[in-house]
């Protein structure tokens, strides 16, 4: 199978996986439909931005989902709970009823059961959604993609204790709250004006403030629910932090953040910029990737921007590239050690389509990739 900008399906294509809202996570459509006219118009007016088709092109490549459908529909009804939850709190001028993350602890097992499950192999990140299911999403992805890190960094390495002395123990209930204050991180946002929110240009620098405070909103939001504990807080009020102590919101500089709160903040950028938002198109997965090893040791931690460099594919299964040469080609497969010299499907051009090993031939180049990557540029 592969995937496929929904403005780009060819015609009568066969749908391979369901199709999820992004906002309440019901089915929209199931796999082996066939995507007539009227089927591709619906899945314009629910913004899903691509799909995953089978055909003869895509014929043998098995791309991982990070997230499973039930997964990722179980995770979308509870955030999209939760968040109703917090639009009535911020509206009364309260804190979170202290039930209103019951629910949470279910879906972050769920998430960490399937990263285990696929941990020695390249996952897909791609982002379907639009927009609109973006403040949902995003949170869902962030908590996947940071306990998909989270996890290798202590396999590799152990975990801080307060003291700042590595531990090597109770790998679990660290990873646990770990995902609990990585799918609570925005829940501030919900404080923002819509206007601000979902404002499709650049923020004034009055906006800009009133955005920097959310970190803290969540705090206030979250401080008497049962997910209330340091540790879920510190990732919640640090994950815009930066290594260099450029962020907010009190310019916390390298070991000052908490070790969780440096993970989130890899997540939450690779994730944004590789999302639909109201005020930036996603990017490919190859420029987050480039984003956050541009940022190693200035605005992330450098021991967490390796981790990740070894388990986020910049290319994974499924996705169509370009070559230097002007000809297209669809991944099919990624190799543990060279993430970014994957098995290629040229499907155009002089004896197309016809599969290659990158990391044999390297004389094919897929564009746009370097890697040593440009400066680092912020995301918000």
């Amino acid at each position: 199978m592969r995937l496929v900008s929904t403005a780009n399906l060819p015609e009568d294509a066969r749908l391979a996986r369901d199709i999820l809202s992004g906002r309440d996570g019901a089915p929209l459509l199931r796999a082996g439909v066939t995507l007539s006219a009227r089927f591709i118009e619906h899945l314009h007016k629910a913004e899903i931005q691509a799909v995953w088709i089978d055909d003869e092109l895509g014929r043998g490549i098995d791309p991982v989902p990070v997230l499973s459908a039930q997964t990722r529909s179980e995770a979308t009804r509870a955030l999209a709970a939760l968040h109703e939850e917090a639009r009535r709190a911020v509206a009364a001028g309260r804190t979170l009823d202290p039930e209103a993350t019951d629910d949470l602890p279910d879906v972050v097992d769920a998430i960490l059961q399937e990263i285990e499950e696929h941990d020695a192999r390249a996952v897909v990140l791609a982002d379907l959604f639009g927009p609109s299911a973006y403040i949902f999403q995003h949170s869902i992805d962030m908590a996947a993609l940071g306990l998909l890190v989270g996890r290798r960094l202590i396999v590799e390495h152990g975990w801080l204790d307060y003291k700042g002395e590595r531990q090597d123990d109770r790998h679990e209930e660290r990873l646990f709250r770990l995902g609990m204050g990585l799918l609570l991180a925005d829940i501030g946002k919900l404080a923002l004006p819509e206007s601000i929110l979902n404002k499709p240009g650049k923020l004034t620098e009055e906006e800009w403030e009133v955005v920097k405070a959310h970190p803290k909103n969540g705090v206030k939001l979250v401080r008497d629910t049962g997910a209330w504990c340091p540790l879920v807080q510190g990732c919640v009020l640090r994950h815009h932090e930066r290594w260099n102590g450029s962020g907010y919101p009190e310019g916390k500089l390298d070991t000052e953040i908490h070790e969780m709160a440096r993970i989130a903040a890899v997540a939450d950028v690779f994730d944004a910029v590789t999302s639909e938002r109201p005020y930036a198109p996603a990017k490919s997965p190859h420029v987050g990737v480039q984003t956050i090893l541009a940022g190693a040791g200035t605005h992330f931690d450098p021991v967490i921007c390796d981790v990740f460099s070894r388990r986020v594919a910049p290319f994974p299964p499924g996705v169509e590239v370009e070559l230097t040469d002007g000809r297209r080609a669809i991944v099919v497969s990624v190799p543990e050690i060279e993430l970014d010299r994957p098995v290629l499907r040229v499907i155009n051009g002089a004896d197309a389509p016809f599969d290659v090993a990158l990391g044999q031939d390297p004389s094919i180049q897929i564009a746009g990739w370097n890697a040593l990557p440009a400066p680092f540029a912020a995301a918000a």
